[in-house]
């Protein structure tokens, strides 16, 4: 059986902020403030919606690197896996220091 290579990706990798708004935000037609009490309310209150809002804004918008905690209240909440949105991060970290080191 042949060994199929892997092409190396060309292009930069999305950001998990802009997987989450198109994929998930938009098509579930949650606006950023309810999103963010939903996390709030994953945290058990811990974190107010508010700090919740600005994390996730500054996601979002590329601002901010998906945390694993961030990670894991993504899972809770959308019912995913939080290696789902730690790989997406890690791909776009690897893509970017590779370009940096070229």
């Amino acid at each position: 059986m042949e060994k199929l290579k892997r092409q190396k990706i060309e292009r930069r990798p999305s950001h998990p902020g802009e997987i989450l708004k198109s994929i998930w935000l938009d098509e579930l037609n949650y606006t950023q403030a309810g999103f963010a009490k939903l996390l709030s309310e994953a945290t058990g209150g811990k974190v107010k919606v508010s700090t919740m809002q600005t994390k996730l804004s500054e996601i979002i918008n590329g601002k901010r690197a998906m945390s694993a905690e961030f990670a894991v209240l993504l899972g809770r909440v959308l019912n995913t896996s939080p290696r789902m949105w730690m790989n997406l991060q890690i791909n776009l970290d690897i893509w970017e220091a590779e370009k940096s080191a070229a």
